[in-house]
């Protein structure tokens, strides 16, 4: 980010992301969604994270569904904290998700969140409600809220329906989303990258005007996230497709969340990274 103009908006660049930044301690092939571990992502050039959460004693255990990772929300921004003092330009988006119902908890989510931000007082958070300009978050991390709250806090992301294509327009910046996730067969992947195509046809006209965000990501029963993303024998992956797009037609894309991020030595990431220069 140190070479981009930091009085664009944020939410205009094209930023890479990892779905379910974290799934990467099992070997469960429908709950493994990536390989790399969160600083290799970070390394890398993914910027935009989802994280995902269950409040269990007052405090964030990163779950997938029901499934804990084994990690803390501690070990997530103290990762993430590392990573922005050595790189001071960047910046970090990230989606923070109410994941799973509540065990033994004294407070709300909400409570919670901002005693972490409380616990880790030296690390900047981007809490008000619109996306910012590059330059006033860089060393930050940006907050997109999938969490309910009685006060405003963050970028309000609550309004988020289940498998859909869908328009957020009730918050200082409009969203425009694609996260049709369910993928029941390796034939369903051809709907899914239509899906995702669709979004990136029309995302150099909003870019300016909306936060367009692509998930790459889909599952089922019959197609895990792997094939999903990778293909089989007899049906191309969502990854093949994408790179294949990003080479003809570069241009802005907005965010695109990806499983497998390091697939080809990050091919994808690098390719959505070149993205922003070329306007």
């Amino acid at each position: 980010m140190s070479a981009i103009d930091g009085s664009r908006l944020l939410s205009a660049l094209t930023l890479p992301g990892s779905h379910d930044t974290c799934a990467y301690t099992v070997d469960d092939r429908l709950a493994r969604t990536q390989h790399a571990a969160l600083d290799d992502q970070l390394h890398h050039g993914v910027r935009v994270l989802d994280i995902r959460c269950r409040h269990d004693r007052d405090r964030f255990a990163i779950h997938h569904g029901g499934i804990s990772l084994g990690l803390s929300f501690d070990d997530v921004i103290r990762t993430c904290a590392q990573f922005l003092a050595r790189h001071p330009s960047e910046s970090i988006v990230m989606s923070v998700k109410d994941e799973w119902p509540a065990r033994d908890c004294s407070r709300a989510f909400a409570a919670t969140f901002e005693w972490y931000v409380e616990r880790h007082a030296a690390v900047r958070w981007h809490l008000a409600s619109e996306p910012p300009l590059l330059e006033a978050v860089r060393g930050s991390i940006v907050l997109l809220r999938r969490f309910a709250s009685d006060k405003p806090l963050g970028i309000d992301l609550t309004a988020w329906p289940d498998n859909a294509t869908f328009d957020i327009d009730d918050v200082p910046a409009p969203f425009t989303i694609q996260d049709e996730f369910r993928v029941p067969v390796p034939a369903s992947i051809a709907y899914k990258w239509r899906a995702i195509d669709s979004l990136l046809d029309l995302a150099p006209g909003l870019c300016d005007e909306r936060w367009v965000i692509n998930f790459c990501s889909g599952t089922g029963m019959a197609a895990p996230p792997v094939v999903v993303a990778c293909g089989d024998t007899q049906h191309r992956g969502i990854h093949d497709q994408l790179a294949e797009r990003l080479a003809t037609r570069p241009g802005p894309s907005g965010t695109l969340l990806l499983d497998f991020c390091d697939w080809q030595d990050w091919r994808l990431v690098d390719a959505l990274i070149d993205c922003n220069g070329s306007r």
